[in-house]
């Protein structure tokens, strides 16, 4: 556990930004996928770069939040959720699957899936005996 992190308040601050980063994450593929078909110009906002870089955010913010909170409270619901969203939009990413109904499908399923991770991980944490930084 880093310096950064003593306070259970600061884990919890931790999934409060990794579900943000991840529901932002599902609005961007959203808005990607609705306004591709009407205004081509704004194709910017698929770009590869981008993506990649929600994906990178997302998976250090949940790294930091999820792996130090499953050690403190043993809930690994949140790992599996994490691991699961994380590897669908990689992969989705990594095979350039073209936007479409089952890619934004897809995608934003994975997003929902980060998103409840963090929630549970948070859930975990405020009913944790173990998660006084005081006694580790």
């Amino acid at each position: 556990m880093g310096p950064f992190l003593r306070t259970s308040h600061d884990r919890t601050t931790l999934d409060t930004m990794g579900a943000t980063a991840s529901f932002v994450c599902a609005v961007h593929c959203m808005v990607v996928a609705l306004l591709l078909g009407v205004m081509p110009t704004l194709a910017f906002l698929a770009a590869s770069w981008i993506e990649w870089a929600f994906l990178a955010t997302s998976t250090a913010i949940g790294l930091f939040a999820l792996v130090p909170g499953y050690r403190r409270h043993r809930v690994w619901m949140p790992l599996a959720l994490f691991t699961l969203g994380i590897s669908v939009i990689a992969t989705l990413r990594a095979l350039l699957v073209p936007p479409s109904l089952l890619e934004l499908t897809a995608a934003v399923t994975a997003a929902l899936c980060l998103i409840l991770a963090h929630w549970i991980n948070r859930g975990a944490l405020h009913r944790c005996d173990r998660c006084d930084p005081l006694t580790h």
